[in-house]
């Protein structure tokens, strides 16, 4: 009998080593440790896209003072005019993010979780400007080649290369447009949403929140 005791106990799992649950002081100490915390990362690669989007406005600059070629310039002006709009968002999100770090006082809670949807919001605002804009810079591009194509045909040969650019169009601009798509939802992870994750998991052992809906 004591045997078959010993074998039950035996068998049984050891009981998991419960975390103690994670309080507002917590929740507040997470979000201001310093250069390791999500929402430095954040910060620092969000200085990171602004750098970047700097360096193509500066590029489009200088392709526009130096071409005279009225696609180069097309294409210059509307990387410039995205570069000069991102400006505002890239705004908007340090300010988010500044807020989000400044965890003092009371209410740590509502406060954290406000943020984080706005957070939310402005990454799916990217996802989404990201995915027109490959369709507006083929556009662009489609127009000024095929305004090119007529300069030089007339007639069935206008047509046929009219239908060939924009069969070729079509085809590279779906190819460009789902790679896009993937690659930017990789980025956004990377650059956010890992870190936009391990803030809402921590705020739903507060209060049992629902996990957030994935964005399409």
């Amino acid at each position: 009998m004591e045997l078959d005791d010993l074998r039950r106990q035996w068998q049984q799992p050891a009981p998991a080593e419960t975390l103690p649950p994670l309080d507002d002081s917590a929740l507040a100490a997470l979000l201001t440790q310093g250069s390791r915390s999500p929402v430095a990362k954040m910060r620092r690669n969000a200085w990171l896209e602004i750098g970047v989007v700097a360096v193509c406005l500066l590029g489009c600059f200088v392709a526009a003072a130096t071409t005279h070629d009225g696609y180069y310039l097309a294409m210059a002006a509307w990387l410039a005019l995205i570069c000069l709009l991102s400006g505002f968002y890239f705004r908007r999100k340090l300010a988010v993010l500044r807020q989000l770090g400044d965890a003092s006082g009371g209410a740590v809670r509502e406060h954290m979780k406000r943020q984080l949807q706005s957070l939310r919001g402005l990454v799916q605002l990217y996802f989404r400007a990201t995915m027109w804009s490959v369709p507006g810079s083929f556009s662009v591009g489609l127009l000024f080649l095929g305004g090119r194509i007529a300069q030089q045909f007339s007639g069935q040969k206008l047509l046929l290369s009219l239908g060939i650019l924009g069969a070729a169009y079509a085809v590279v601009g779906v190819g460009a447009y789902f790679g896009m798509r993937g690659f930017t939802r990789w980025y956004l992870q990377r650059l956010y949403g890992q870190h936009l994750d391990r803030l809402e998991a921590n705020l739903r052992e507060l209060g049992d929140e629902p996990a957030p809906a994935l964005a399409e």
